[in-house]
């Protein structure tokens, strides 16, 4: 298979030789029924310096390549949801993986707004990893007082992506009631709020 790839394409007597090699190498101890899997033969091929792409490419027209490399996103989620309390981090993983996969009734959001969702409230969930195990336990208070300590479109963006998480959690029945429900999104009073000018005070 290799040589009739190798001369359909061209291939140097040099690079035929090093895929030849490769190939000895990765099936010497081969019997039916194995795979050889993406995660052993890559640093095999590196550290002798063989060509990793096109010996991939012949071992999958052979049905023996097991092609294990995790996606980038996945390993992007991991690194993001570490530190945070397994319910949290079950609940967490669900939300942003329904945003990325999509849903039935629901298409992928682009991969930028699901980063910066998860991203804009990682800190709050960190915090509340410190004090719960599940977001369930998660009051209304504890959303007020984190709105609270936001303005303008901070305030928003943030309560808006909480949100979208205790729905896709109350839709998903891993929470009882959603502490986000009735808590206004729009702009707040205050300084910092373009939008509703300072009241003057009564004489």
């Amino acid at each position: 298979m290799a040589r009739a790839l190798g001369e359909a394409r061209g291939w140097s007597h040099w690079l035929a030789s090093e895929i030849d090699r490769a190939l000895v190498i990765l099936l010497s101890g081969h019997v039916d029924g194995d795979k050889i899997r993406f995660s052993e033969l890559f640093p095999v091929l590196r550290r002798k310096g063989l060509g990793v792409e096109r010996t991939v490419e012949i071992l999958d027209q052979l049905g023996v390549f097991d092609d294990d490399r995790v996606p980038a996103f996945d390993s992007w989620l991991q690194r993001k949801l570490d530190g945070l309390a397994a319910g949290i981090r079950d609940d967490t993983e669900g939300w942003i993986r329904a945003l990325h996969d999509g849903e039935p009734r629901t298409r992928a959001r682009d991969p930028n707004t699901v980063s910066s969702y998860l991203n804009e409230i990682r800190p709050v969930l960190i915090g509340w990893s410190q004090r719960y195990d599940h977001l369930r336990e998660v009051t209304r208070d504890d959303i007020l007082a984190i709105a609270d300590a936001l303005h303008s479109h901070k305030r928003r963006h943030t309560l808006s992506v909480l949100r979208s998480l205790f729905r896709h959690c109350k839709k998903a029945g891993t929470i009882f009631r959603d502490p986000t429900a009735r808590i206004r999104v729009g702009p707040t009073t205050g300084p910092s709020c373009p939008w509703r000018p300072n009241r003057s005070p009564r004489p």
